[in-house]
């Protein structure tokens, strides 16, 4: 059998259910409460054998019985390994038995193991849908604005460019309301393929929120990011999304990372470059 730290059996052969005459494997109850010490005024505790493969037997009673057991105990990283032999048996016996139960333990190992990898996989699901919009397969706000204050840091302590980009479907009220949210859900959806064909692996580009996107570009002048944005915006404007019944255009403001500038100041200035360019008649970049 397999016990925790406490004694608590954890795993076990048929065998041991058969021997003690229990009508199922005893998992969970104390080991305390099944082999008794043969001088009752003495507590449970387990005789480990060395690591020199030295056996050191100890002998139990079944409680409430005069059955006797003769056992080797071996440390694992989190509990023990008890093998036990009826007294009587003989010392081939209990290598057999030794053997059965190493079996068993590598088939719990292995299915253990599987189920790691599984649970494992899972979690990496659960992680990336928790960071991902689901419609545009972009990342988040929240996880944009983890990456994002990385990104920041290391720019600033390296002294390298930075630069972000602010993006804003132009009436996009109107699509939805014209040609019904199906319709806006696949501008969303173009878009947003666009925008992650676009990005180097080193640029982050998230939904910001409804129509609205927001990208960081690393080791990017303000100039050069003016040029990634327009290039952006055209692609969108000459894009046939609708089946030529309505153009779809964005407006950009591009703001790059300057001495005195904070996460949040970069960002607030693309914002205004974004809303310079709206007011100026949509489908155009500013810059701030």
């Amino acid at each position: 059998m397999v016990t925790d730290k406490d004694h608590a059996i954890l795993a076990c052969n048929d065998n041991l259910a058969r021997n003690l005459h229990l009508p199922e494997k005893p998992l969970g109850r104390f080991l305390g409460d099944i082999l008794c010490s043969l001088e009752d005024d003495e507590g449970f505790s387990l005789l480990v054998s060395r690591q020199d493969n030295s056996l050191l037997p100890q002998i139990f009673r079944v409680c409430y019985t005069e059955i006797l057991f003769k056992c080797y105990t071996f440390e694992l990283e989190n509990g023990f390994l008890v093998l036990g032999d009826r007294l009587g048996g003989t010392d081939n016996e209990v290598l057999e038995s030794m053997s059965l139960l190493n079996n068993e333990l590598s088939g719990l190992s292995r299915e253990l193991a599987q189920k790691n990898r599984e649970l494992e996989k899972a979690n990496r699901k659960i992680k990336d849908l928790s960071r991902t919009d689901s419609l545009t397969g972009l990342a988040n706000r929240a996880y944009f604005q983890e990456r994002y204050e990385e990104a920041f840091t290391l720019a600033r302590r390296h002294q390298v460019s930075l630069a972000v980009v602010m993006m804003d479907l132009d009436h996009f009220k109107h699509i939805n309301d014209t040609y019904g949210h199906d319709a806006g859900d696949a501008v969303l959806r173009h878009f947003g393929r666009l925008v992650r064909e676009s990005c180097r692996q080193e640029d982050f580009a998230a939904r910001f929120g409804g129509e609205e996107f927001i990208l960081y570009l690393s080791h990017t002048t303000i100039k050069e990011a003016l040029v990634f944005a327009d290039r952006l915006r055209q692609t969108l404007a000459g894009a046939d999304i609708l089946e030529n019944q309505y153009q779809i255009t964005v407006s950009m403001g591009v703001a790059g990372m300057a001495p005195d500038d904070s996460p949040e100041s970069l960002i607030k200035r693309a914002d205004q470059a974004l809303y310079k360019a709206k007011d100026s008649g949509r489908n155009r970049v500013c810059a701030l």
